[in-house]
Order: structure tokens, then C-alpha cells, then sequence
């Protein structure tokens, strides 16, 4: 292989393997971070939906319609799920009295997630 391909495929790879790293950070999380999780979610509460490590610039707003945490069936992994689809904690914001800024779920949850801001601001 020629010394530009290898090089061009290296830093794809390492492109692909450092942005899949963001992907799924606190999705499957232990059951207790997920119950915890929970009890900061209520029916019609509004939240936000925020990946800052995927690009993001601007936080979906979200109304609970319907909140549940289950087992995945995947080891003792647990997730939540909000509107019927499962969500990863680390891009989840929740109202918080902290300044009226909204503050990461996984952070409340015990889940550490890399490269998410811990509140966001509009």
C-alpha cells in the first residue's frame, strides 16, 4: 500500500474509533443509576436532548409523555427509556434550581460521562 493511503486510512480510523467512543456513554447504565435516573423524570416535564461530543449546537426540548427504566437483557445492564425509546443519560438535561440551568442526567445519576458540559445554558 502506498505511504498516503496508509496514512489517510490511519486517521480514518482513529476519526471513526474516537467518535464511537461518544456513542451509548451512560445508555446501559447499573440498575441503580437508572432508578435514580428516573426519580428526576415527571410526566410532562420538559427536558433536553443535547450531544455536545456529536456536534450538536442547539438542545432538543422533549415533553415525558411516558418515563420507564427496564433491564436490556444484556448482562445486569439497565436503561431508561422516555417516549418509548431508550436514552443515554449522558445527553439528557433536567431542570435544575442551579441557576435555571438545565443539568446533565448522568451526572445527577452517578454515571461519569466524558466530554458533556454539566449544565447547558440558552
Amino acid at each position: 500500500m502506498k505511504p498516503f493511503k496508509i496514512v489517510t486510512l490511519s486517521i480514518l480510523s482513529t476519526l471513526l474509533i474516537s467518535h464511537s467512543a461518544y456513542a451509548d456513554q451512560c445508555s446501559y447504565v447499573e440498575k441503580e443509576q437508572a432508578l435514580k435516573a428516573v426519580s428526576f423524570l415527571s410526566l410532562n416535564q420538559q427536558i433536553y436532548l443535547f450531544c455536545e461530543p456529536c456536534g450538536e449546537k442547539v438542545p432538543r426540548s422533549v415533553t415525558i409523555e411516558s418515563v420507564a427504566a427496564g433491564t436490556v437483557g444484556y448482562q445486569d445492564f439497565w436503561q431508561v427509556s422516555i417516549n418509548g425509546k431508550g436514552v443515554d443519560l449522558a445527553y439528557t438535561y433536567v431542570p435544575s434550581s442551579l441557576e435555571q440551568k438545565p443539568i446533565n442526567l448522568a451526572a445527577l445519576s452517578g454515571c461519569s460521562a466524558g466530554d458533556v458540559s454539566p449544565f447547558i445554558s440558552f
